[in-house]
C-alpha cells in the first residue's frame, strides 16, 4: 500500500479534531469518526492509518480515551474519544501546531 502524503495525513488529523470540536463536550467512538468522517473525506484511507492518527493525537495531548476511566474496550475501533482542552484550542485555531498546518 502506498503511504499517504503529508497533506492528506494533516487533513485527516485536522478533520478528526474538527469533528470532535463540533460535538464537544460529547465523545464519539473511533468507529463513528472513521466510517462517518474519514471515509467520507478519503475512502482510500484505511483503519490502520486512522489508528496511527488517533495515537498521534493522543500522544500530543489533543484527545483522550474516555473509556480508559471505566476499563476501556478490547477493540480499538470501539474506543471512545473526546477533545482535551489543549485539543479544543488547536481545533479552534486559538493555538498553533506547525505539525498540523497545511
Amino acid at each position: 500500500m502506498k503511504e499517504p502524503s503529508a497533506v492528506k495525513i494533516k487533513t485527516i488529523r485536522r478533520q478528526i479534531l474538527t469533528t470532535l470540536n463540533i460535538v464537544c463536550p460529547t465523545a464519539l467512538t473511533i468507529r463513528t469518526i472513521y466510517y462517518n468522517v474519514i471515509s467520507a473525506v478519503d475512502p482510500t484511507y484505511d483503519e490502520g492509518l486512522c489508528k496511527k492518527d488517533i495515537w498521534y493525537l493522543k500522544e500530543k495531548g489533543y484527545i483522550e480515551f474516555v473509556d480508559d476511566m471505566i476499563g476501556g474496550t478490547s477493540e480499538f475501533i470501539h474506543r471512545v474519544i473526546t477533545l482535551t482542552a489543549r485539543g479544543k484550542e488547536i481545533a479552534e485555531k486559538t493555538q498553533f501546531d506547525p505539525a498540523l498546518e497545511i
